[in-house]
């Protein structure tokens, strides 16, 4: 049951695919709940490997995180975000 949810009210690559119909048959409230379902699942999956301590989820979600925080106009973020992934990759000792 969880994967039609999500398959129906989270964005994904059908989203494309509306994106591409004529302005007129565009559902855009449609569309912008499931970008606001799938930005509430990457907070949500943010938070949970946080709180559990699981890095390297804490790093994956990152990834997502940078070009959101790009694209609203918090470069700051973005640029902490990306410097404590290069720092964790390729400046600080492996054993971190």
């Amino acid at each position: 049951i969880a994967n039609k949810i999500a398959l129906k009210y989270v964005a994904n690559y059908k989203l494309l695919q509306m994106c591409r119909k004529p302005w007129e048959q565009r559902d855009m409230q449609h569309k912008n709940a499931l970008l606001l379902n799938k930005y509430f699942l990457l907070y949500k999956e943010l938070s949970y490997s946080m709180n559990h301590g699981d890095i390297w989820h804490v790093e994956t979600s990152i990834v997502v995180w940078i070009p959101i925080f790009k694209a609203t106009g918090k470069h700051k973020y973005a640029m902490h975000m990306t410097n404590f992934l290069v720092n964790m990759h390729f400046v600080f000792p492996a054993g971190l």
